[in-house]
């Protein structure tokens, strides 16, 4: 059986001989964007939800355990859509302290399955229902000096990367990645692999302009920084596609450089956001990854060189709000090692950056909960908190709706039904 089947049938596994539960007198947000419920009642029967609302109107079952909450909210279970396993060699320590931080499901957005074979068997030995696990296999890239060669397979044309992309979705994959030296072409079978197989196709972009991948049928983007050379004039894009051609490390500082000169109301950005409405992709900004400060540097760089990042970082957060409030779906990715949060803390640390780029904090929460499931293809079972939905919850001593940064309240995680030993596997580093 292939080893994604195995982690999501793991993920999922029914309980036997337990209690309903219900948890009263919560503050509700259940992930839909609704009005929340100030005091709820949800009621798990086995590895589902099988009544939320009001506490006066919901009734428990005569046997069901009743766990008092009142004064802590309850969100789905956090779904982080770009997480990277430690892999040199392969840990489980990372995944299992997210899961005590509430991330009851999470994307790598590439690398073989083999890698997740320590963490499935952890799972399984400790009777651990999450983190709902979702491979894509290796990135699909093209040719050139690949800047990460062990995590990527090498189409050298169209026809390669078709093949590759149906192998990976007859291994299971839930999605496919386009990695950023695959010329267009590659991409397009790609993306038409994809459709065919009603599969998400996403893609990680420095020399390809995302517009006509939108039009053509991307599902979606990893990073705010793959609209950076769309969001340039034309020379200049061509300018910085050729830097990176010639050297992948042309990355580096010039994603910070494309941003800080891009104009979001010019003729560029305007055709950019106009494309984005009548398509409304996914977009992971992990803005976590990317974030710089003014004055604050670990580099020893320059004065100017610091400034110039700051600018930068300051204007992906203004491209994340532009391009949500053209429409696109704004997912949580926390990228998992970033520079502003502590080890397992990147998630939340993405929230609070969905904020300070102007979403709501009910956005945010959206794009950790309903909108992330929806970029797993999981929406039918995740992300909400809804009657026949899986019981993956957290519970929350603050009201991260009042302050963004109690999301990192987590007092308690449900996983399947299941409560995690959440002191257990917040130690695990």
């Amino acid at each position: 059986m292939r080893l994604l089947v195995v982690a999501l049938l793991l993920a999922a596994w029914p309980q036997t001989a337990q209690r309903p539960l219900a948890l009263d007198h919560v503050l509700l947000v259940d992930g839909t964007g609704g009005t929340p419920v100030s005091d709820a009642r949800i009621v798990i029967t086995g590895d589902r939800i099988t009544a939320v609302g009001p506490a006066a109107t919901v009734s428990a079952p005569d046997d069901a355990e009743h766990v008092d909450l009142t004064g802590h909210t309850v969100l789905p279970g956090l779904v982080d859509a770009h997480f990277h396993i430690d892999n040199r060699p392969p840990d489980t320590k990372l995944a299992l302290h997210q899961l005590a931080n509430g991330v009851t499901a999470f994307r790598d957005p590439g690398q073989w399955d083999e890698y997740f074979t320590g963490l499935i068997a952890r799972m399984e030995a400790e009777g651990l229902r999450a983190p709902r696990i979702h491979s894509i296999g290796p990135h699909i890239d093209g040719p050139g000096p690949t800047p990460y060669p062990n995590d990527s397979v090498v189409a050298r044309d169209a026809d390669e990367a078709r093949v590759y992309a149906e192998r990976a979705i007859a291994q299971g994959a839930t999605a496919i990645k386009i990695y950023f030296r695959l010329p267009l072409g590659s991409a397009k079978a790609v993306i038409d692999v994809c459709r065919e197989r009603h599969v998400i196709s996403t893609a990680h972009l420095e020399l390809l302009e995302v517009g006509p991948l939108f039009e053509y049928g991307l599902t979606g983007v990893e990073h705010i920084t793959s609209l950076g050379p769309s969001l340039l004039p034309q020379v200049e894009r061509e300018q910085y596609r050729q830097a990176v051609l010639a050297d992948n490390a042309a990355r580096s500082d010039g994603r910070y450089r494309v941003f800080s000169g891009i104009d979001l109301d010019g003729p560029d950005a305007r055709a950019l956001w106009a494309i984005i409405g009548r398509r409304r992709p996914f977009i992971d900004p992990t803005l976590a990854v990317f974030e710089r400060r003014p004055g604050k540097s670990d580099d020893k760089a320059k004065p100017a060189v610091v400034e110039m990042r700051a600018k930068g970082f300051r204007k992906m957060l203004d491209a994340t709000r532009r391009a949500a409030d053209a429409g696109a779906r704004i997912v949580m990715g926390g990228h998992s090692g970033v520079p502003f949060a502590a080890r397992g803390e990147a998630p939340w640390r993405e929230m609070e950056l969905l904020v300070e780029a102007g979403l709501t904090p009910m956005q945010a929460i959206q794009a950790a909960t309903a909108t992330g499931a929806a970029f797993l293809g999981r929406d039918k079972d995740l992300g909400t908190v809804e009657a026949g939905k899986l019981a993956d919850l957290v519970v929350l001593r603050g009201n991260p709706l009042a302050r963004i940064s109690d999301i990192r309240t987590v007092e308690r995680v449900l996983a399947g039904g299941a409560w995690v030993d959440v002191q257990r596997y917040r130690q695990e580093r």
